[in-house]
């Protein structure tokens, strides 16, 4: 079975989003979705968005969609969110440099 993610607004419609391809989908708890989600910035979104293009979806049911140019980035963002549900906001940005000078 091959499963198909689409990204709809919150009336259940496609709008101008649709059917997610490629990319790279994870679980994470439904606390951290709802923390990537948050309004201000959740930090290790905000600080790899300084420094990385990429895309990136969220479900409340704990799945996220990643995708980026190079696959290398996919991965960095990744693993970055799964390592940063147990971070306060100064340690996920700290976390995000490290990360950022390995990748250099």
């Amino acid at each position: 079975m091959n499963p198909e993610l689409s990204c709809m607004d919150a009336t259940g419609k496609a709008a101008e989003f649709g059917q997610l391809k490629g990319g790279y989908m994870f679980d994470t708890s439904t606390g951290m979705s709802r923390m990537l989600l948050s309004s201000p910035t959740c930090p290790v979104l905000e600080a790899l968005g300084k420094k990385l293009s990429f895309e990136i979806a969220v479900g409340l049911n704990g799945r996220v969609w990643v995708n980026a140019p190079a696959p290398s980035t996919v991965i960095l963002v990744s693993n970055a969110i799964m390592r940063s549900e147990s971070l306060s906001g100064i340690k996920q940005r700290a976390m995000v440099e490290n990360l950022l000078e390995r990748l250099s």
